[in-house]
């Protein structure tokens, strides 16, 4: 699938993700897209025949790790720095997946990190525009 497409079907799934949740009081809709941010880092070392401990897998881990951290900082603060906090969180993972190198054991297709790279800005831009 081409990378445009993949990105755009991302960002479309990561609009509605959101409409699902603004209707909950900001903090509750923060923290419900924290816990999908923690989702998302997880796929990646799931998605994989071996979980040899090596750099992809290492690198992984420590996305599901920040992603964690992340849902702690913005479950202690207010709801504008929770959204804000989350919404930098995403914006990192877009990041990730678009300059991880996932390795030969890994099973995520080659569309995938484009298409949540999508999804995550979708997510990060909304959170941020009130």
């Amino acid at each position: 699938m081409n990378t445009a497409l993949s990105a755009a079907i991302g960002g479309a799934l990561g609009v509605g993700t959101d409409m699902l949740s603004e209707s909950r009081p900001p903090k509750q809709r923060a923290m419900i897209l924290a816990g999908g941010l923690v989702v998302a880092a997880a796929i990646y070392p799931i998605a994989r025949r071996n979980r040899k401990l090596g750099a992809p897998l290492a690198r992984e881990i420590a996305g599901v790790v920040a992603s964690g951290a992340i849902v702690t900082v913005a479950a202690q603060s207010t709801p504008s720095k929770a959204r804000n906090v989350v919404a930098a969180g995403w914006a990192a993972h877009a990041v990730f997946d678009m300059v991880h190198d996932g390795g030969r054991d890994s099973l995520v297709p080659s569309w995938y990190p484009a298409m949540c790279a999508g999804y995550d800005l979708a997510v990060a831009g909304r959170l941020v525009t009130p």
